[in-house]
């Protein structure tokens, strides 16, 4: 099977938002995913999305408002309905079956993806990968010093309207109503979780705390010798999505 690969875009809340469809180059409807990238949005896991689009399965990628030149200004809290609007656009497309779609996070991805699968009964499965689990310590005042300008050196050039008196106003509140650890304790759909064992950005053992607090069905994959970025194990990566991507959709 070979793949057409589609530059898209949508509107969320007003704001262009700009993405990527790749879709099986067949007839019929087939099963989709949308991923969600991490932040800044640097690991956009296109690779994954070209080998699910070569397997049967059709793949969004989309980029937050404010994101790598979608429109409106990058907000924490745009995260998901960003998200809730990316997930309605792939059901809408001709070549999607609605009532198969599933939902991918890379780190920081894990925000957005707990909150949609805990929200919205019709995502048929998970997938968490090097998950920013826990983010209840983002409240914390020693935490906010060292994160803010972290987040403002890492976005500078890629995410637009980030400001230090933003972040320490948005931070908190995620910690509060958008942590992963919490919210996912309320998803029924079968999640994956993926770490890699040398991942020092969300090291397993975090990660592993966002998999025991989930419901079954569930799966853990812990890759060993990977970084954050799986650069050198792109391929056990992608298999270990597809064959539990193939078994729930």
């Amino acid at each position: 099977m070979s793949a057409i690969i589609e530059n898209i875009s949508f509107l969320s809340e007003g704001h262009r938002l700009l993405g990527r469809i790749y879709r099986p180059n067949a007839p019929g409807r087939f099963p989709g995913v949308v991923i969600c990238h991490g932040y800044p949005g640097d690991n956009r896991n296109m690779d994954l999305a070209e080998e699910l689009s070569l397997n049967g399965i059709a793949v969004l990628i989309f980029y937050y408002r404010g994101a790598w030149e979608s429109e409106g200004t990058f907000s924490f809290l745009g995260l998901d309905p960003s998200t809730r609007d990316a997930v309605e656009h792939l059901r809408s497309q001709p070549s999607v079956d609605p009532d198969r779609i599933g939902i991918i996070g890379y780190s920081m991805g894990a925000i957005p993806v707990a909150k949609r699968l805990s929200e919205d009964s019709g995502l048929k499965a998970g997938v968490f990968i090097s998950p920013s689990a826990d983010v209840g310590p983002w409240a914390l005042e020693g935490v906010l010093e060292y994160i803010v300008p972290s987040f403002l050196r890492m976005g500078e050039g890629k995410l637009r309207g980030l400001s230090a008196d933003k972040l320490r106003a948005e931070l908190p509140l995620i910690s509060e109503n958008l942590n992963p650890v919490e919210i996912v304790r309320d998803v029924r759909a079968p999640i994956l979780v993926v770490a890699g064992s040398e991942d020092n950005t969300t090291p397993p053992e975090l990660c592993k705390i966002l998999y025991d607090g989930a419901n079954e069905p569930k799966r853990w994959l812990l890759l060993e010798g990977t970084d954050h970025s799986y650069a050198e194990h792109r391929i056990p990566l992608i298999e270990g999505v597809m064959d539990w991507l193939k078994e729930h959709l």
